[in-house]
């Protein structure tokens, strides 16, 4: 059996994301996030990448009142987003793995502690779609519990919770 390039090479953990990968971290996390197509770029500073053997393994985004991991064009769908209750936690703005439960997600939201920490933030804050089990199931086996729920978000989501880990 033949072994894969990867294999027994260690997983990084980069940011802020380096220019040279941040286009192959945006369109992964736009694959999972886009949101109507209306994403414009990407913020390196806002974000986390987990690395292997120069592939993207996963991303994670971060956001503050300052903005978020992407970067919107204004338009009609603008209006129709209606956000979650304010906070001065730090907020995961979406988080991907390409290989689940592997410690990838795991490894991303240490980092994105280690970033709200820095960031001088009291938690970390995920909003979650109710119907997303795995989801809710992964945040939950990290320590965050649930602060509030709504329809925030798209209209089409549905029900969102607010999940919260203090730090």
């Amino acid at each position: 059996m033949m072994r894969k390039a990867t294999q027994g090479q260690p997983m990084q953990i980069l940011s802020p994301i380096p220019d040279a990968i941040l286009p192959q971290a945006g369109r992964l996390w736009r694959r999972h996030f886009g949101g109507l197509g209306r994403v414009r770029g990407f913020r390196a500073a806002n974000g986390a990448v987990a690395l292997q053997g120069g592939r993207v393994l996963g991303v994670i985004g971060f956001r503050d009142a300052g903005g978020g991991f992407a970067t919107w064009r204004a338009g009609l769908a603008a209006i129709l987003f209606r956000p979650a209750p304010p906070t001065g936690d730090l907020v995961i703005d979406g988080i991907v793995a390409r290989l689940p439960r592997r410690g990838i997600g795991r490894a991303l939201v240490a980092r994105a502690e280690a970033e709200a920490r820095a960031r001088g933030r009291p938690g970390l804050r995920a909003e979650v779609a109710a119907g997303n089990r795995a989801a809710l199931a992964f945040y939950r086996r990290l320590g965050f519990v649930e602060e509030t729920r709504g329809r925030f978000g798209w209209p089409w989501t549905g029900t969102v919770l607010v999940l919260r880990k203090a730090l």
